[in-house]
């Protein structure tokens, strides 16, 4: 999937916006920091605002293009962490936020950290826990499957306790593991879940009519609003995982 940076930056900026709160983690002193999924490279900038030392990392060409415009004194580079080139080095904290849960690979992306890192270093990342939008992805499952298309989960959302055990697996003492309910206000008032969904489910909508996009995304609306609907918002029922581990 490819997304659309002015988007992002626009009606999806709560993603970093949220992500502002892992800074807090990061040491005090100057660190080299790899920045896993930096995006448009906002929480980049903010952690070389710190004094760090960071590049920044993202499959997307378009999230690094818009990257590079808005902050070309900064390193970014169109890399795959799970397949990194000999660009990449070794770092003092491996940094991501809202990332981890779009890899279905997690042992190789954990396997492949660590070994970016340096001794001791850290991993600080938060993303999507289990039962992460639970209730936007049942309904949405129920109705493409109800137009004859199989809903096939594109997301990776993991508990506490499997991502303690990769995560030892791998070489890291947990520091901090931490799941939390987060319930995120969408923008855009009315078409709210609307945009959400075109961004987050583009390649399965991408696969419908116009017809069948318009009377599923309506459906969807109608057996939300009920639960996710806020007076005059759309607010999605995120859960998130907060981890901070050391390499052994």
């Amino acid at each position: 999937m490819e997304w659309d940076a002015k988007k992002y930056n626009t009606t999806h900026d709560f993603i970093f916006k949220y992500g502002a709160g892992l800074l807090g983690l990061l040491p005090k002193e100057p660190k080299k920091v790899l920045d896993i999924g930096c995006g448009t490279g906002e929480l980049t900038n903010q952690m070389a605002e710190l004094g760090h030392e960071v590049t920044g990392i993202d499959q997307s060409v378009n999230m690094i293009n818009q990257a590079k415009e808005s902050y070309p004194d900064l390193m970014f580079l169109q890399e795959d962490i799970l397949n990194p080139s000999d660009q990449i080095g070794l770092y003092d904290v491996a940094f991501s936020n809202a990332v981890f849960h779009w890899i279905s690979d997690q042992d190789l992306l954990v396997k492949n950290i660590s070994e970016h890192l340096k001794q001791n270093g850290q991993l600080i990342c938060e993303f999507g826990a289990v039962g992460n939008v639970q209730a936007i992805r049942e309904v949405f499952g129920r109705e493409l499957n109800a137009l004859g298309f199989p809903f096939v989960e594109p997301f990776c959302f993991t508990s506490v306790e499997d991502y303690r055990v990769l995560l030892e697996k791998n070489h890291f003492e947990v520091v901090e593991i931490l799941e939390y309910e987060r319930p995120t206000p969408l923008k855009g008032s009315e078409s709210g879940l609307k945009e959400w969904m075109e961004q987050f489910y583009a390649v399965e909508l991408g696969e419908l009519s116009d017809g069948q996009k318009e009377k599923l995304l309506a459906n969807m609306e109608r057996d939300l609003k009920p639960k996710l609907w806020k007076e005059d918002h759309w607010e999605a029922d995120y859960r998130r995982l907060r981890i901070r581990a050391c390499k052994l």
